[in-house]
């Protein structure tokens, strides 16, 4: 009988075949062994998941799992370029400023909720006006309106949009046509039906417009450019990281006209008043915003056809101080702007760009003997 055969007579490995009893005891070494991997992997695994770190080794820094805080301004891509806010709706279209009365007898106004920015202006003796800016909302009627000054130039030119307005006196008229570039549809410019009369007002504060109907008919289409600078969160704008606190301001234009802003810790926003009532709207719902900025500048003396008791604003080519209003605090800062169509730039005091929450934003306009007091 031929011997058996071994692996190298059949081309295999030269050693010899183990027999079933060691076979049995490697096959059981080897599951003990995994089984003591799969249980060490499970207790780290586990320490991984529950955030402990593992100290068995130095290894690479773990990750941190929120994101780092920074006090750049936000990115402004997806967001309303007036407002700052995250936005899904389509903004492809200009802005409207509406011009709109406020003398106690044009109260309550209509629309003023949803406009982006609100401008107060002096205009004489004690009296103001606001430039309203509207691009995130436009509703469906605003008012009362009234006639442009030339402060209005610019305070719209960097917008690029759409002005609605009474028309104004001839010079004034002539100057901002002249100088800004915006499509000026004043009432006088327009079909019937974009401004309408209410009969429920006294003249001259029954005009109210219509700012869907103005875009329609202007051939304007950019959107506006971002008027401000935002933070990503109130507690980063630059009011909360480098102001002190604050409680209200008042801007005293004199009259019924002076204005004070009150902080609501409620609501992290500011709520106005003039001196005879709550600044309340048509609607009911007092005057809000996310922001205040008190502006600082001279008077413009320099319109040779300027009615004496005129007061306009030196805002073109111009510099000055300003505080900025947001959440429970104040910081000092400043303003420049070049030409009449060019943006405005804000920066605190060092020269860094000052940061807004994002949300609606009310500038007050104060003349050098305009006095403000801050508590």
């Amino acid at each position: 009988m031929p011997p058996p055969r071994t692996p190298a007579d059949a081309g295999g490995s030269s050693r010899p075949v183990a027999s079933a009893g060691r076979r049995r005891r490697r096959r059981a070494l080897v599951a003990g062994v995994v089984v003591l991997i799969l249980a060490v992997g499970t207790v780290f695994g586990y320490r991984a998941l529950a955030g402990e770190p593992d100290r068995s080794s130095p290894g690479p820094p773990r990750v941190p799992t929120t994101t780092p805080t920074t006090d750049a301004a936000v990115n402004m891509a997806g967001r309303a370029p007036l407002t700052g806010v995250p936005t899904t709706t389509d903004l492809d279209h200009p802005a409207v400023t509406i011009k709109v009365s406020n003398t106690p007898d044009a109260h309550p106004q209509r629309g003023l909720e949803d406009a982006d920015i609100v401008f107060v202006e002096p205009i004489v003796g004690s009296t103001t006006r606001l430039a309203a800016i509207f691009h995130s909302r436009l509703p469906d009627e605003v008012g009362p309106v009234r006639s442009l000054r030339p402060t209005d130039a610019a305070l719209t030119g960097p917008t690029r949009g759409v002005v609605g307005n009474t028309m104004a006196a001839r010079w004034a008229l002539h100057y901002f046509d002249r100088v800004t570039d915006v499509d000026d549809l004043g009432t006088l410019r327009v079909p019937r039906g974009v401004y309408r009369l209410d009969p429920t007002r006294r003249a001259p504060n029954h005009v109210f417009a219509h700012p869907d109907r103005l875009l329609a008919l202007s051939d304007r289409s950019a959107p506006p450019a971002p008027y401000f600078s935002y933070a990503p969160t109130i507690a980063r704008s630059t009011a909360q990281q480098d102001g002190r606190p604050a409680r209200s301001v008042t801007v005293e234009y004199g009259g019924s006209s002076t204005a004070t802003w009150t902080f609501d810790r409620r609501l992290d926003r500011w709520r106005r008043a003039e001196a005879w009532s709550e600044h309340r709207l048509e609607n009911g719902r007092q005057v809000a915003a996310d922001n205040v900025i008190v502006l600082h500048t001279r008077r413009d003396l320099s319109f040779a056809d300027d009615d004496p008791s005129m007061l306009v604003p030196d805002l073109v080519d111009s510099s000055g101080t300003l505080q900025l209003f947001t959440g429970d605090r104040v910081v000092e800062g400043r303003w420049r702007k070049a030409g009449v169509n060019e943006p405005f730039e804000f920066t605190t005091a060092d020269g860094d760009p000052l940061l807004l929450v994002p949300g609606n934003t009310w500038v007050e306009i104060a003349l050098a003997d305009m006095s403000v007091r801050i508590r």
